[in-house]
């Protein structure tokens, strides 16, 4: 598209047209006001050739009425034809020859009658050629002024035309039946001319309200077969008098979206060696250093029960058994915060129920557990993941809440819904710092596809809500929205 000038706008052409009107001289060379100058001056001899020919008989050497009249055409004529400009020259002719007629061509005395009909036929003459070509001027300006506004709205289109045509970005435009009415080049090419006419849920995959309501990435397979992710963004359009449309523009977000990824499988990968970890070092701390302290608690227990134990003895050993046992229970308390046993051998409700019990227990809170639902053991990725969105959520509520109580909430059906409450005194305003317990449950949420929200009031606590998909519906091409 051929750029315009930088200083040409609707009212630069406007304003040209206007001013050129206003400083254009009379058509000289225009044949047709000539022609009319002419006929001017034919009338005029005419009638001076009349008057000598009859002497003066009828008329008394001043020119009729009828003259007047007849000077009437082409006055009229000329404004049509040339606007007010071309009128009053063309009255302006037939009164100077008027004049000349009155002065040196005719033989009775001018009297003051006659001189008076005279000067109102030229005056009504006058006046009708200016309101007429005032009119002509009138419309003509209008008529420019509609050509400039042609002009510029053509010049619009073109321009409009460019840039969407040349957008990087598909751009796809849809009416309100969500049809797909317009595409530009790179839409064409990404989902093929065939989607225009279809529906957006068609061409695209998915509807323009779930497109919406998504917030995510789409995913669309191109005709060569790789997938490419784009951001929608979505804007309404009213057009007086027809149906609102909706342009979508999609904006590849590809390489962010593969970064995402890889970032998020990093920190998953960090996540599964360090749940890895955990449970070796449960099992190396069970099977060994706990067995021992047990061997040894035994031992002293015995030894304390002997007989033959000398007196002096007996209140170390006894020491030394309550040593041994605050040992045993720390370790416990230890190898159950790694990895408690439970959740692998019971599942997600019993590791639970032992998690709240430990929280009683502290006496800073006072906690309940509800459970709703058909109790289903879950893959034990899950059930972790799970067991540490409620351990961390419960973490925040004893370290930063302040609460006196805290209510979870176990919902099992397609998917696992984990609600943590508490009566605390609520989070910071939004904008504050995020803390790492949340950063924390909102990377394993996402780690298994999961959805988090967080509801917080001042002084009437918080609740952390967080969804676990328990069906398979993840894969590699899940979300893929093939191009048509």
């Amino acid at each position: 598209m051929t750029s315009p000038d930088r200083g040409t706008t609707a009212d630069g052409l406007v304003a040209g047209f206007i001013d050129r009107f206003r400083h254009t001289p009379i058509p000289w060379r225009s044949p047709k006001f000539w022609t009319i100058q002419v006929s001017i001056l034919v009338i005029m001899t005419s009638h001076t050739l009349v008057l000598r020919w009859l002497d003066g008989a009828d008329l008394v050497g001043i020119p009729a009425p009828l003259t007047s009249s007849l000077m009437l055409i082409p006055v009229l004529y000329a404004a049509l034809n040339f606007g007010t400009t071309g009128a009053i020259w063309t009255t302006s002719w037939a009164t100077a020859l008027f004049v000349l007629h009155w002065l040196a061509l005719h033989y009775h005395e001018i009297t003051s009658a006659h001189l008076w009909i005279e000067l109102v036929s030229m005056a009504v003459l006058t006046a009708s050629g200016v309101i007429v070509g005032q009119r002509v001027d009138v419309e003509r300006l209008g008529r420019r002024r509609t050509e400039v506004a042609l002009q510029m709205a053509a010049l619009a289109e073109a321009r409009y035309r460019g840039l969407f045509e040349h957008q990087p970005s598909p751009v796809v435009v849809t009416d309100d039946g969500d049809v797909v009415v317009e595409l530009n080049t790179a839409a064409r090419e990404l989902l093929g001319s065939a989607a225009q006419g279809q529906s957006l849920e068609a061409s695209l995959g998915i509807s323009r309200s779930d497109l919406l309501a998504r917030g995510e990435p789409v995913a669309v397979r191109s005709p060569l077969g790789s997938v490419r992710h784009y951001m929608p963004s979505t804007h309404h359009v009213d057009v007086p008098g027809e149906p609102g449309f909706a342009q979508i523009v999609l904006a590849d977000v590809s390489e962010q979206f593969q970064r995402r990824e890889d970032e998020r499988a990093f920190t998953g990968r960090i996540l599964e060696v360090q749940e890895e970890e955990r449970l070796r070092l449960s099992r190396e701390l069970h099977d060994d250093p706990l067995q021992q302290l047990t061997f040894l608690t035994r031992t002293l227990d015995e030894i304390a029960e002997d007989p033959a134990l000398v007196p002096q003895l007996l209140g170390r050993v006894r020491d030394g058994l309550v040593i041994s046992q605050s040992a045993s229970t720390a370790l416990r308390a230890l190898i159950h915060g790694l990895r408690p046993p439970v959740l692998d051998d019971l599942g997600i409700v019993p590791a639970l129920r032992q998690l709240t019990e430990t929280v009683k227990k502290r006496g800073q809170v006072a906690v309940a557990l509800r459970v709703s639902g058909a109790v289903v053991r879950l893959p034990a990725d899950l059930e972790l993941t799970a067991y540490r969105v409620v351990q961390e959520a419960l973490n925040n509520v004893l370290k930063h809440s302040g609460a006196q109580r805290a209510t979870i909430t176990v919902t099992f059906g397609d998917n696992l819904v984990l609600r943590v409450r508490d009566d605390g005194r609520g989070m910071p305003k939004a904008g504050g710092p995020v803390g790492l317990g949340l950063a924390g449950i909102r990377e394993r949420t996402t780690r298994v596809h999961g959805s988090m929200s967080v509801r917080s009031s001042p002084d009437k606590g918080t609740t952390i809500s967080v969804s676990l998909p328990t069906l398979s519906n993840t894969g590699s091409d899940a979300g893929v929205s093939p191009a048509r």
